[in-house]
C-alpha cells in the first residue's frame, strides 16, 4: 500500500532507528499510546515492553498490516479513529510515543498535554517544529509552543533524524525528543488551562506588542497593562518572545 499524503503518512524504513527510539523511552511494564502507527514497525517494538499499547491510526486501509500485530500480541490494541477526536475520561497516565504527522503536531500534542494524562511523550517531529519546543526566549523560534510544552514538561532532545530514513522521503528531517512531566508545576490544575489561553493570547499577533496583545484579550486598559509591565522591568514596546516562563508565570498570577 502506498503512502497518503492527505494523512502526512512517511514511514520509518531504518530498523536501526526504530530500536533507539523504544530504547529512548520508559515504558517497561507502562501504558502506552502511539499516534500514527502506519506499517506497525515501531509498533511492535512498543509492544514487546509495555504493560498496555493503545494505537490510533486514522487510515483504515492500514488495517491489513495492524491487525496481524494485534493477533500477535494480547496487549496490543488498535483504534482506527482520528486521535484528535478521542475522548479522555480515563484517569489513567499514559506514555504517549509516535513519528507525529508534521501537518498535525501541534495539535496532537497540546491535546495529549492539555488532557494532564501522560507522564511523558516520546515523539518524533519535523526538526523545525523540535528546535521551537526547545528555543529559548529572545530567538527567532520562540512561541506559545515553546512556552507551554516548558511549562509542562522537562525536555530533551534525544535523536536528530535524517528524512532519508522514511518512505516516501520528506523535505525536512526531523527529531525525536523526551517530554516528562513536571511534577512540582507552579500553577494549580485549576488554573492551567487559564494560563495556556493566556500564554497563546500574548503570541497571537507576534508584530503587537505584548501590552496590545493583553489588552485585546482582557479589555483591561491599556495604560493599566502598560504600568503592570513598568513594575516588572519591562519596556512599554516589550514582545511576547522576549520573556521567560517565570515571566509569564509571574504576569499571568498579577493579570487574571
Amino acid at each position: 500500500m502506498n503512502p497518503k499524503k492527505k494523512f502526512g503518512q512517511n514511514f520509518i524504513t531504518d530498523t536501526n532507528l526504530i530500536i533507539k527510539i523504544v530504547s529512548s523511552t520508559k515504558i517497561d511494564d507502562k501504558n502506552v499510546i502511539e499516534v500514527g502507527p502506519g506499517r506497525g514497525a515501531l509498533t511492535k517494538e512498543l509492544a514487546k515492553r509495555a504493560k498496555h499499547v493503545i494505537a490510533y491510526e486514522i487510515d483504515k486501509d492500514l488495517k491489513l498490516y495492524l491487525d496481524k500485530l494485534v493477533n500477535e500480541n494480547n496487549n496490543l490494541e488498535v483504534i482506527y479513529d482520528d486521535f484528535l477526536s478521542v475522548d479522555f475520561a480515563s484517569d489513567d497516565k499514559w506514555e504517549l510515543i509516535g513519528n507525529l504527522p508534521y501537518y498535525i503536531t501541534t495539535p496532537i500534542l497540546f491535546k495529549f498535554l492539555e488532557n494532564n494524562v501522560y507522564n511523558s511523550a516520546t515523539i518524533m517531529v519535523q526538526k523545525e517544529v523540535g528546535d521551537r519546543i526547545i528555543s529559548k526566549p529572545n530567538s527567532k523560534k520562540y512561541n506559545a509552543l515553546s512556552v507551554i510544552v516548558q511549562y509542562l514538561t522537562d525536555v530533551e532532545k534525544v535523536i536528530n533524524v535524517s528524512r532519508k530514513l522514511f518512505y516516501p522521503v520528506p523535505n525536512v528531517d526531523s527529531v525525536v525528543i523526551r517530554l516528562e512531566k513536571r511534577k512540582n508545576r507552579e500553577l494549580s490544575l485549576e488554573k492551567e488551562a487559564e494560563f495556556i489561553k493566556f500564554v497563546k493570547a500574548c503570541f497571537m499577533q507576534k508584530r503587537k506588542t505584548l501590552a496590545n496583545n493583553l489588552t485585546e484579550l482582557y479589555g483591561k486598559n491599556k495604560e493599566r497593562v502598560i504600568a503592570l509591565l513598568r513594575d516588572n522591568n519591562f519596556i512599554d514596546s516589550v514582545r511576547a518572545e522576549q520573556l521567560s516562563l517565570d515571566d509569564f508565570i509571574r504576569l499571568f498570577n498579577q493579570i487574571v
